[in-house]
């Protein structure tokens, strides 16, 4: 009997994936590359397929962990659905494919579990890299038409259209949806991204690799009560070096976060990226966002 379209879907994410079962419980995650290896904690909605975003690093000799996090794609909730539970799963992860440490790359909804990991389990973890992190209580506001839009599958594949017959519409819709720059920036950084081969590839990737929202409703439901929910992170009790990379005008996840956690946590390398915004690979400063972060894993991670 052939495959439904929505099973071939699911089929193609789950043959990226492999599912470990750790001490804490079922953990699917993918693995690129050698050692040493970068955990890569995505943001919310995601999964093991957003690896993507680490690319750059594996072209520098890198390899990466990505784990499913809690409640998306074949992670179950249960394996962990606190921060702090989610953290201590990830070490379990380590402990099946016996990793001995990792340097930790945390990205926006992402940031509370590498945050977590990094101060529960000192002893795993060579260097920290916050990016557009979620460092204190979130709560973004997710309307029932926003919800019923994620829901949809005729939204994901309107804006795939968009993106190949009127990519300068959709492009620019997001910039605003995503960024708090004025209309000249907005103008000029959806310009910049429709020009830059690079750019157009990876939101291409991100918008491919989008899996029905089904897949992740569990775990984005959970995050969002989470965030809402944080009084304070446990960020002193982090000793590895870190690096925060944060946009100055980020409409999801404010500066405001990058500061704090730049403050609580000691040493910690605060990069500022003027008019960066929530996708800081597609905005002002891409390349030397990049540069950096590439030099501080050179520096601490092990190569």
């Amino acid at each position: 009997m052939a495959m439904s379209k929505r099973d071939r879907v699911i089929a193609e994410i789950d043959s990226g994936g492999e599912i470990a079962e750790t001490a804490r419980g079922p953990v699917e995650f993918q693995r690129r590359g050698e050692p040493p290896y970068i955990l890569v904690l995505h943001g919310t909605p995601g999964g093991h397929n957003q690896s993507f975003f680490a690319e750059d690093f594996e072209r520098e000799g890198f390899g990466t962990i990505t784990p499913s996090r809690p409640g998306y794609l074949r992670t179950p909730l249960e394996t962990g659905p606190g921060f702090d539970a989610a953290a201590d799963a990830c070490a379990a992860l380590l402990d099946t494919l016996d990793i001995e440490r990792v340097a930790g790359y945390a990205v926006s909804g992402g940031g509370p579990t590498g945050i977590e990991f990094a101060a529960r389990h000192p002893d795993r973890i060579n260097a920290l890299i916050l990016e557009v992190a979620v460092s204190g209580t979130y709560k973004p506001e997710v309307s029932a038409a926003a919800m019923a839009m994620m829901s949809n599958p005729f939204v994901s594949w309107l804006q795939r259209l968009l993106l190949a017959r009127l990519p300068k519409v959709m492009v620019s819709q997001m910039v605003k949806m995503e960024s708090t720059l004025s209309a000249e920036d907005r103008a000029r950084v959806t310009q910049d991204i429709l020009t830059n081969r690079d750019k157009v590839e990876l939101l291409r990737q991100l918008m491919n690799n989008m899996p029905r929202f089904d897949l992740l409703r569990s775990g984005f439901a959970n995050d969002l009560s989470r965030f809402a929910a944080i009084e304070r992170l446990p960020m002193e009790a982090i000793t590895c070096p870190t690096l925060v990379s944060h946009g100055t005008h980020d409409d999801d996840v404010p500066f405001a976060h990058g500061e704090t956690s730049a403050r609580e946590i000691v040493g910690a390398q605060l990069h500022r990226v003027e008019k960066g915004w929530h996708l800081l690979a597609l905005g002002d400063g891409a390349d030397e966002v990049r540069r950096v972060q590439i030099e501080f894993l050179r520096k601490h991670a092990g190569t």
